[in-house]
């Protein structure tokens, strides 16, 4: 098999993708794969790359460029393989909205919301959510734009996070814990425990070296752990979502679960919290590399 490994592009998260890349790079290089790696700077361009020595497309994008279906349409209209969700189900789950819809749809319980539209620069929009509440916008990647408003006197900060987004959802907060499960076929993982530096698991944890600690498996009994698992299982289905993902939840003071959101391309490096739900379960990162790539080909065979 010979891999063109793409990354880079042109979201506001390229430079985690570049960390995607390399270490997706050093898992095929452990595999014995021949491949080539690319750094775009746009990820359509992957068609000018292209050629039939190449079987598949690895893609280690992230953000809206990648994960909201449209690159995923130029590369079925190329007839080219690639890795990971296909063309509906990656615009599916890249909305929060219209995934929601689909988790509340098959009886998946998920926090109240409403999508609002808004004039980026403007005061927000009302929202009939009560507070606390969450606003992201409906379609982006990696929490950006993510902000938490408790009371009236959070907006003006929450505006200067969140107001530069057109469709944003305003989402009831729910206390509790930060949880997330990786899902590769069949496989579901173990649960990964999040103990963010802020009060919700915003860029800045993710990104900032040491700000967050994880855990996992997390320490939950094992009826639940099972639960949030069938219920990620349950939400991947729902949306549709082929091959692999990574499913968020939040568990709230009562130990009810509450499905946020699925991630099509999670980040992928050795640290990664899907690597991470995998390496709990036995699978290193090479193989777990290896396992989405053939996966993903049994969608063209």
């Amino acid at each position: 098999m010979k891999v063109l490994l793409a990354g880079g592009g042109s979201s506001h998260e390229r430079e985690v993708s570049q960390k995607t890349t390399a270490a997706m790079e050093r898992a095929l290089q452990e595999l014995g794969y021949d491949y080539k790696r690319v750094d775009f700077k746009s990820e359509l361009d992957i068609t000018k790359v292209w050629d039939d020595s190449y079987d598949i497309v690895l893609l280690g994008f992230h953000g809206r460029a990648a994960e909201d279906g449209l690159l995923q349409s130029v590369l079925e209209a190329y007839n080219i393989p690639y890795t990971g969700a296909g063309v509906n189900d990656s615009l599916i789950a890249f909305s929060k909205d219209a995934s929601k819809r689909l988790f509340k749809k098959h009886g998946i319980p998920t926090a109240d919301w409403e999508l609002l539209q808004h004039d980026p620069g403007t005061d927000l929009p009302k929202s009939k959510i009560d507070l606390p509440f969450v606003i992201k916008p409906d379609n982006e990647g990696s929490t950006i734009g993510l902000s938490v408003c408790n009371k009236p006197e959070d907006f003006p900060d929450a505006k200067k996070v969140s107001g530069n987004y057109s469709r944003l959802i305003f989402e009831s907060f729910i206390p509790g814990r930060e949880l997330t499960v990786g899902v590769v076929g069949d496989q579901v993982y173990p649960i990964v425990e999040i103990f963010p530096g802020h009060e919700l698991y915003d860029y800045a944890s993710k990104y900032t070296k040491g700000m967050s600690r994880y855990e996992c498996p997390a320490a939950l009994d094992q009826a639940l752990a099972e639960n949030i698992q069938t219920l990620a299982r349950r939400a991947m289905d729902a949306v549709g979502v082929l091959v692999y993902g990574r499913v968020d939840f939040r568990l709230d003071l009562q130990g009810k679960p509450w499905c946020l959101e699925i991630n099509t391309l999670p980040g992928m490096t050795e640290t990664s919290l899907l690597p991470m739900g995998a390496e709990a379960f036995g699978i290193g990162f090479p193989q777990l590399i290896d396992e989405i790539l053939n996966i993903s080909l049994k969608k063209y065979s």
